[in-house]
């Protein structure tokens, strides 16, 4: 799928889309956004500023790792509003906060073989090893363990 298509697909959705970002909330009509993963999923956490801002470059992106991956992948951090992401002592200038990050875990359990397959396949932006889930990001290339 390309960013084009993705696009499209969000607008017939009625879902905003702003550059490269889409915008919705919980009460958006929940629909499959690419082959393994539907809208929903990239929901905020946050239960207060409902609001969900992401950027399709990391959608896409998550797809195509997941599909080298070849099993299920969960997103456990998305969007974050800046008080949000400041209340879960996020990174001051977290890529979390304009939507171009997503900490991921993989549902088999494999955090080694999720964090291998992003490693050897992502080529830019960020890279965050956790003890129980990989951080992805559109911004500059960089890796850190945390």
């Amino acid at each position: 799928m390309t960013l084009k298509e993705l696009k499209d697909l969000c607008l017939k959705n009625n879902i905003k889309v702003d550059g490269d970002h889409i915008t919705f909330n919980a009460s958006t009509p929940n629909f499959q956004l690419t082959k393994n993963f539907k809208l929903h999923e990239f929901l905020t956490k946050n239960r207060k500023d409902t609001t969900t801002k992401i950027n399709l470059k990391i959608i896409l992106e998550l797809q195509q790792l997941r599909t080298i991956f070849g099993s299920p992948i969960g997103i456990s951090s998305s969007y974050r509003s800046p008080s949000y992401n400041k209340s879960v002592n996020g990174a001051t200038a977290s890529q979390h906060i304009y939507g171009n990050a997503l900490d991921t875990y993989p549902i088999n359990g494999d955090i080694k073989g999720w964090l291998s397959c992003v490693v050897k396949n992502k080529k830019q932006g960020g890279v965050g090893h956790y003890p129980t889930f990989v951080h992805i990001d559109t911004g500059a290339t960089r890796f850190w363990k945390g």
